[in-house]
């Protein structure tokens, strides 16, 4: 007999495959949590940076304007632009819209993002009662195919022109 056989013996070649499986398999869940994390990250940037953009347009306006008026079920807003004319938002097929003087209205959100709930609350509208004009903003919204992402974000803006 020649013992000088080289090569593997099958349960050294069965270990090796078990070894590599488990690596692999480690491997693929990590890669997979790693993925299912960006598309999260990515998912909250894009609805943070959209809601923040159609806060801030909102905001600029209402500080500047004046004579808040609230749609029904607190849903759309009505203001009295300092340019003349008047500026609504409202809440439209889960997006907001923004529309000048009676114009079609636009929409301020992107696709990508549902806006589930936007709720005006105006205090101090009427004339004499002591307290300077501010609106309330909820807004609920999500963002994300498979990971879903949930934005609750609530301001309160008030009027620059003094209230007399």
């Amino acid at each position: 007999m020649n013992s000088n056989n080289k090569g593997f013996t099958i349960i050294e070649m069965v270990v090796a495959v078990g070894v590599f499986a488990v690596v692999i398999t480690v491997s693929l869940a990590a890669f997979l949590n790693i993925s299912d994390i960006q598309k999260r990250a990515e998912a909250l940037r894009v609805i943070n940076n959209n809601l923040n953009f159609s806060l801030e347009t909102m905001m600029r306006e209402i500080r500047a304007g004046s004579n808040y008026r609230v749609g029904s079920g607190g849903t759309s807003l009505t203001i009295a632009s300092v340019f003349g004319g008047d500026i609504t938002y409202r809440l439209n097929n889960n997006r907001i819209e923004k529309s000048v003087d009676g114009s079609p209205f636009i929409t301020l959100t992107a696709p990508e993002v549902n806006i589930t709930k936007l709720l005006f609350i105006v205090q101090g509208q009427n004339p004499n009662d002591g307290l300077q004009p501010r609106v309330n903003i909820i807004i609920t919204g999500s963002a994300g195919e498979k990971t879903l992402i949930k934005l609750n974000l609530q301001t309160t803006i008030s009027q620059r022109k003094i209230d007399s």
